[in-house]
C-alpha cells in the first residue's frame, strides 16, 4: 500500500514538471481559455514533441495508478 503511495507521488510530480516545462503555445495564457487550434485537436501522438508525448505517458500512468489505489482502498 505504501509502495502505490510513493509511485503515485512521484508521478504527480514528473507530470506536474513535464507540463510546466512545455512551451507556450498561445500567447498570454490563451491556452487557459480554449486556444486551441485545429492542428491542436488532429494532431497524432506521433507528432507529438518529446515533453507533450512525457505528459500522455504520465497522465495515464497517474490514471492508471490512481485507479489501483482506490481498489486497494475498498
Amino acid at each position: 500500500m505504501q509502495a502505490w503511495m510513493i509511485i503515485q507521488i512521484f508521478i504527480s510530480v514528473g507530470l506536474i514538471l513535464v507540463v510546466i516545462f512545455q512551451p507556450r503555445k498561445a500567447g498570454m495564457g490563451g491556452g487557459i481559455f480554449g486556444g486551441m487550434t485545429r492542428a491542436d485537436r488532429s494532431s497524432k501522438f506521433k507528432n507529438l514533441p518529446v515533453l507533450g508525448k512525457l505528459t500522455v505517458v504520465f497522465a495515464v500512468a497517474f490514471m492508471v495508478v490512481s485507479l489501483i489505489f482506490a481498489f486497494l482502498l475498498t
